[in-house]
């Protein structure tokens, strides 16, 4: 279930909008008190719909892929692009090679902040041990 604030920062619409759609049954929601929970269906039926309508962002761009790279790109479009739960939610499905990337990456970064901690750590050694000798002379 989504609020009102998720599905407008999704969408790129004002919660005014998003409560519009509720209370004009565009967008089927549940109350919750004062506000509104969304089951992400129905925000994904909204969002076809849209994307059907003559006029909203989402349908301008559906005639610009379908001339340029087919129906199949459109259909595509409508089915990922414009799924803000998509863009949402789970990353896509990584590779073997990126997984370990990734993996290396982390353990270089880890040994790159170990050594730096070390360093820092002999430094303040050697400025303790010239406070400590300054101290003896005193």
């Amino acid at each position: 279930m989504l609020t009102t604030k998720q599905i407008s920062d999704l969408l790129r619409v004002s919660e005014e909008t998003v409560r519009r759609w509720i209370r004009t049954g565009e967008l089927a929601a549940e109350q919750d008190g004062k506000s509104y929970l969304v089951d992400e269906e129905a925000l994904k039926r909204l969002v076809s719909e849209k994307s059907q309508i003559p006029g909203t962002a989402l349908n301008k761009l559906v005639p610009v892929l379908e001339d340029l790279f087919g129906p199949q790109a459109a259909q595509f479009a409508r089915e990922t692009l414009f799924d803000p739960l998509r863009q949402m939610g789970a990353a896509p499905e990584r590779t073997m090679d990126a997984v370990e990337g990734d993996l290396a990456r982390l353990k270089r970064e880890k040994r790159r902040l170990e050594l730096e901690h070390e360093l820092k750590l002999l430094e303040l050694d050697e400025k303790i041990a010239k406070l400590e000798q300054e101290r003896r002379m005193l």
